[in-house]
């Protein structure tokens, strides 16, 4: 056997590199995608302002404030320290003021041209129209953007680990390609080794 014969060949662990690079890109894909399709899922308002949202979900909503943002032809790029902003809802159907509250989870997202922060937290009990209210409390302030909406974290981590499994399962793969080769090219070169040791011999 010829050593440039040795099965497999060497382009398995190029082969391992590639799967390596797939693998992080679509960790990094799948990551945007996640991401993008939760901003997108996100009802935005100007504050102060108010606003008439269709929730159609129940369970608890998050209040975004987003500092970088795009709404309605308007570029925003506002502070970065969360607004002195102080938010009402009340439910039209039965006219319910809900409990708004401090966000008890720290989500923060920005990807393109929006980027945003959970500043507030609410529960919804059943689907309907809900108007909100956000105000500055005895002064004026600069108008802002603030994104509503539910499951964000559920489906933040649902992402994170799916885009970790791809990744880890590329890294795997990888591993194994790499070693099989090592230990079958090993085994091989020991072959021709010994019969070249059987040729000299004789």
């Amino acid at each position: 056997m010829n050593r440039n014969d040795v099965s497999p060949a060497v382009w398995y662990y190029g082969l391992a590199v590639l799967i390596i690079v797939i693998g992080f890109a679509a960790f990094a894909g799948f990551m945007y995608q996640g991401t993008s399709n939760m901003q997108n899922d996100l009802l935005q308002m100007k504050a102060p302002g108010v606003a008439d949202l269709n929730l159609s979900e129940v369970g608890e909503y998050t209040i975004f404030y987003e500092n970088k943002s795009y709404l309605n032809g308007t570029v925003y790029n506002t502070d970065e320290q969360i607004p002195n902003l102080h938010v009402f809802l009340k439910e039209m159907a039965t006219g319910n003021d809900l409990v708004v509250h401090a966000s008890n989870e720290s989500l923060i997202y920005s990807i393109g041209d929006r980027s945003g922060r959970s500043i507030m937290a609410f529960e919804v009990a059943r689907p309907g129209i809900y108007q909100v209210n956000a105000s500055y409390s005895g002064s004026e302030g600069p108008q802002v953007v603030l994104a509503i909406g539910n499951g964000m974290a559920e489906s933040m981590l649902s992402s994170i680990i799916f885009s970790i499994a791809v990744l880890v399962l590329s890294i795997a793969i990888a591993a194994a390609i790499v070693y099989t080769t090592y230990r079958k090219r090993k085994k091989a070169f020991s072959k021709i080794v010994e019969e070249e040791k059987l040729i000299r011999g004789g």
